[in-house]
């Protein structure tokens, strides 16, 4: 289990060429016997909670406005759709606000921010922007790589937004106040 989109895609997508390549190229097969038992074992945080354990309410508390930015990675790659969200959803306190533009990539890409850092710039800026208008205080991913752009976006930008990985909304129990 990985509670990063990037890396489970990466397993997911890359180790079954890596294991094919290394046999297609006569280094033998125990790379690729190597590899291939992990593949199948190898889930994204909200889908080991959602597909494998079940769970869309882990009894988290969240008294926070939180927008969502579905990775690329999470969105096409591993194709979680709504499981983020319906963990979000669940969350005592949470109040789950919608981010346009949602499904556009914030800019990060891995090795493409390094070859397109301007573009992948302005692209962080767009999506913290788009963040900034709903009012949200909290900007939440599924992948570090993400959140790491655009924290430095936010921080650029004197954002009063907060990037916020969805394992520690989840993991949040902070008891509701009382009254």
């Amino acid at each position: 289990m990985t509670p990063s989109g990037s890396c489970g895609a990466m397993v997911r997508e890359l180790y079954p060429r890596m294991g094919e390549r290394a046999r297609a190229e006569g280094r033998g097969t125990t790379l690729a016997a190597a590899l291939a038992p992990v593949v199948p074992k190898t889930y994204e945080l909200t889908e080991f909670l959602v597909d494998v354990l079940g769970v869309t309410d882990v009894g988290a508390y969240y008294p926070h406005t939180v927008t969502y930015h579905p990775t690329c990675h999470g969105l096409r790659g591993l194709g979680l759709g709504e499981r983020p969200r319906r963990l979000l959803e669940a969350v005592k306190g949470l109040e789950l606000v919608e981010l346009p533009g949602a499904e556009e990539c914030c800019g990060f890409g891995g090795t493409f921010a390094l070859k397109n850092a301007d573009v992948s710039a302005a692209m962080g800026a767009d999506k913290v922007r788009n963040a900034e208008s709903t009012g949200a205080e909290v900007l939440c991913a599924a992948d570090n790589s993400c959140l790491m752009h655009l924290g430095g976006t936010m921080t650029r930008l004197r954002s009063g937004l907060r990037p916020v990985h969805i394992a520690e909304i989840l993991a949040s129990t902070e008891e509701e106040p009382a009254v």
